[in-house]
């Protein structure tokens, strides 16, 4: 049985510094999260599905997932988005990879064979849309009638009649 993470010297000087620079990156998404606070001051609605047609889309409530995780606050921060926590965990995760590389100057790249490749990707893809359901099913913060599709539509509806 092979191990599947390979584990190489770093190709490019700038391969290394370019891990430091996601880990900066990284560090201070973590430190805006730790200290904004989108519940108290909501930032503008960027998700142009919830803009256009006021459906969540599968990432709707990321944000403030993320930033109730950076406070230790992870049951409340599933409610807004189911893949909140996976996510910091995997930035986390990223986060370790990155320093490892950088200190190490070595490349580190976990192998895996196609099947479970495949299996990755389906069961990513089958979170997503898990979550998306629970968003359209429990997390319908605006109305449909009041995007541009809804008035159209009630336009539309009204012309006809």
């Amino acid at each position: 049985m092979t191990f599947p993470v390979r584990v190489r010297p770093c190709s490019h000087p700038t391969h290394r510094a370019s891990r430091l620079q996601m880990l900066g990156c990284a560090l201070l998404g973590f430190g805006v999260a730790a200290v904004w606070d989108p519940l108290a001051r909501p930032g503008p609605k960027c998700c142009l599905l919830r803009l256009l047609v006021g459906l969540p889309c599968p990432l709707c409530g990321m944000t403030r997932g993320v930033c109730l995780c950076v406070r230790g606050r992870f049951l409340e921060a599933t409610w807004y988005n189911p893949l909140a926590v996976p996510f910091v965990l995997a930035a986390l995760v990223l986060c370790a990879k990155w320093t490892v590389e950088f200190t190490t100057k070595r490349s580190v790249k976990i192998v895996l064979r196609p099947k479970w490749r495949i299996g990755l990707w389906v069961g990513l893809y089958a979170a997503l849309l898990a979550a998306w359901a629970y968003l359209l099913a429990f997390r319908r913060e605006d109305d449909f009638a009041a995007t541009w599709l809804g008035q159209m539509m009630h336009w539309m509806a009204s012309g006809a009649a």
